[in-house]
């Protein structure tokens, strides 16, 4: 077939990059090329599938695209955005990962629209039109579970962006594992640009929003709000919903809400905004779980009329991971973000790459397979900002320096990778939690070096020294906020820890008062302090501070626990009960919590109702003892024979004996009895005897020498233990 060359307008052709013309390929791809371009032929099912999913009323984009007559009068302006690949919005740049569900146009649908501008934008036999899949209300299908606010909110007319937080309570009776989430915006797509949905188990949101007039609350950071671990929840218009493998849900647990975060446009008008969150459920438990790799720079500093500035971060894996998506932050002076791999061997893999950052079209992106990397592999992430006039997105002008921070008129620099472990997990996480630490020190130094006699940040960096055992140089930081403002409650509080790791209770127990005399309503403060009287004796005075720290903070899973535990001294075991069952509804994977009260519900003869808290305790931690131990006891000794399990119990208790020691006389008595359960009654009166010996030879322990006296006894006499529960 003779090729032949496109005519184009003079007002199409200032707009198509020059790729696009010139001499068109023949073959059957470019048919068009020899039969002309329709409408109906050929534009509408581009439009269909890669715009009107956006382009259609009541939706995201400024008008419509889902009739012929609505694209005949924007065609040149379809010809320039999707010819310079401003639209679709797809920011990748071809071989840098090859991620699901891109939005990017082929150069052959690039030419096609050009052409079909060029033509005049001809309609073809409209009556041949494919009609474009229908948009439903859900991707997925109807979810199993959908929540929104009580009410909406009034997104009043004006011209700045607004962020709005919306708190929506799931009340699931049970931990649900979640395969897929969609975002809703209901009637106010048009002014919903993108959405973060996050989790919030302290119901901190909850109080956000109830001290706000209207439903919601204002804010671009939240600090009491968390993604799952190891997951990014977004949406923007246009996103296809991911739906997880059965192997990487995410846990919901029951007390938790979730937390949407919308960026929303205002319009002319107001709008009523009451989005709606769909959960997927999967039948069955996640079997791995993703981490989190945040890739960052907190110490930003952008010189005004700097047009390419570079801020670099770098990380090398400790183990082999699959890299499952990808998903870079920048604010309005972001330029470029680069990601790569360098493997041990020199290979370089590309990761990412965006040259045209907007803030506006951030997305997550995740891989078509996923991306192995060795062990030494060394990730790095190059960001590059323009704070020039050049910048159209520049919200200063003139431009003026900017640092790290919240705030959209500061600027951040993130890339959080989405990993699965190869090799140890726990391993990769003790590795990004110290990078997590250091990256804070970093950045809390930065803003110090502008101004050192900011209280707030000094606090910040002495807590942050704290968790890498770095206690002098703490108390430096303390002693500098102090100085600063002697009377700032959050200084008080961290320097009882301080003293605290220095062994000086007395000071550390001055320290809380005095945070709670400057500050009455501070939970956390009054918890400690209850801790260290409790411990001193004082525990009237201990259990006061315990109900102050419930009176400002219901949901104060340390205060419940800590006062549940005294309640127990007092043999107010009813009470007790009732705080454990609180902590927990707070912190529903607190090992501590779950194992203490399945111990006083089997002492109160309730095993049936202890055994899945047990369970869930060892789940949650394997290397946990007292849950296994805990466990073990149930299974071989219950009087139900429901609830025994001998095999259970011997692997239990075997597994308790390897983290704890031979030599612990809790532990040897609790695998006698499991060895009794499953018969091995010669290797329970064997390890009966062990466990004599060491009660016999630790003081703490003297109460249990009769106990296991008797209980081998039985097993000489080739009977199992019983308990009375």
């Amino acid at each position: 077939m003779r090729s032949r060359r496109i005519c184009w307008n003079a007002a199409v052709r200032a707009f198509v990059v020059a790729a696009v013309v010139g001499e068109v390929c023949t073959g059957a791809s470019r048919a068009w090329a020899q039969d002309g371009v329709t409408y109906a032929a050929d534009v509408a099912q581009v439009l269909n599938t890669h715009c009107v999913v956006c382009h259609r009323p009541g939706a995201i984009g400024p008008f419509s695209l889902s009739t012929y007559e609505s694209a005949r009068i924007r065609a040149e302006q379809i010809a320039e955005v999707t010819a310079a690949r401003r639209m679709p919005p797809w920011k990748p740049v071809e071989g840098h990962g090859r991620f699901q569900n891109e939005r990017r146009l082929s150069a052959d649908d690039i030419a096609m629209l050009g052409q079909w501008v060029a033509a005049g934008a001809p309609s073809g036999d409209l009556a041949g039109t494919p009609a474009a899949q229908a948009i439903g209300a859900w991707q997925l299908g109807e979810p199993d579970l959908v929540v929104q606010p009580e009410a909406a909110f009034t997104l009043t007319a004006g011209t700045d962006d607004v962020y709005r937080n919306f708190v929506l309570p799931v009340n699931s009776p049970a931990r649900r594992w979640v395969r897929a989430v969609e975002l809703n915006p209901g009637s106010a797509g048009q002014v919903v640009h993108h959405a973060r949905i996050m989790l919030d188990a302290t119901g901190d949101a909850a109080w956000f929003d109830d001290e706000s007039p209207e439903p919601g609350y204002d804010g671009l950071m939240l600090d009491h709000a968390r993604f799952p671990s190891g997951h990014f929840l977004g949406w923007a218009p246009g996103k296809t919903v991911t739906e997880l493998s059965a192997d990487i849900t995410w846990p919901l647990e029951p007390g938790t809400d979730l937390v949407v975060q919308l960026h929303l446009l205002p319009e002319a008008v107001d709008v009523e905004v009451r989005p709606l969150v769909g959960l997927y459920f999967s039948d069955e438990p996640a079997t791995r779980t993703p981490i989190s790799l945040l890739l960052t720079s907190k110490v930003i500093r952008i010189p005004p009329n700097e047009a390419s500035h570079v801020v670099v971060d770098r990380y090398r894996l400790p183990v082999a991971v699959d890299v499952l998506g990808i998903t870079p932050h920048m604010h309005f002076l972001g330029k470029r973000v680069v990601a790569v791999a360098e493997e041990p061997d020199g290979t370089e893999v590309r990761l990412l790459r965006i040259d045209d950052w907007d803030f506006n079209w951030q997305d997550e992106y995740r891989y078509l397979e996923p991306v192995r990397l060795p062990a030494g592999t060394r990730i790095s992430v190059e960001f590059t900002f323009d704070n020039s006039t050049a910048n159209p997105r520049n919200p200063h002008d003139p431009p003026v320096g900017v640092g790290f921070g919240p705030r959209a008129s500061d600027e951040m620099a993130e890339l959080m990778l989405q990993l699965l472990p190869v090799g140890d997990a726990n391993e990769l996480k003790q590795s990004l939690s110290l990078k997590q630490v250091r990256d804070d020190i970093l950045g809390y130094q930065s803003l110090l070096s502008v101004d050192p006699t900011d209280h707030v940040n000094q606090t910040a960096l002495a807590v942050r020294y704290l968790d890498v055992g770095e206690v002098a140089l703490a108390r430096q930081h303390l002693t500098e906020a102090l100085s600063a403002v002697p009377d700032f409650a959050d200084a008080h509080f961290n320097l009882g820890v301080v003293l605290l790791n220095e062994g000086d209770v007395v000071g550390a127990i001055a320290s809380y008062r005095r945070a709670v005399e400057l500050q009455p309503a501070y939970p956390e403060a009054h918890n400690n302090l209850g801790a260290l009287l409790g411990a001193t004796g004082a525990v009237d005075e201990a259990m006061g501070h315990y109900r102050q720290a419930l009176l400002y903070d219901s949901q104060h899973s340390g205060a419940h626990y800590n006062l549940a535990n005294l309640l127990l001294q007092r043999r107010a075991t009813d009470d007790a009960i009732s705080h454990f069952r609180q902590a927990l509804a707070a912190e529903p994977t607190d090992t501590d919590v779950l194992n203490a009260l399945a111990r006083v519900l089997v002492g109160e003869g309730a095993a049936s109702e202890a055994v899945p808290l047990f369970t869930r305790a060892v789940e949650l931690n394997p290397e946990l003892a007292p849950p296994l131990l805990g466990l073990a006891w149930v299974r071989a000794t219950a009087a139900d024979e429901m609830l025994r399990n001998a095999v259970e119990a011997v692997a239990l208790a075997e597994r308790a004996e390897e983290i704890v020691g031979q030599d612990h006389p809790e532990v040897l008595d609790t695998l006698a009895a499991a060895y009794a359960a499953a018969g091995e009654f010669e290797n329970a009166v064997e390890t009966a005897g062990r466990a004599l010996v060491a009660a016999r030879q630790t003081p703490d322990f003297a109460d249990l020498v009769p106990v296991i006296e008797s209980r081998m006894r039985l097993y000489l006499r080739f009977r199992p233990y019983r308990a009375e529960f």
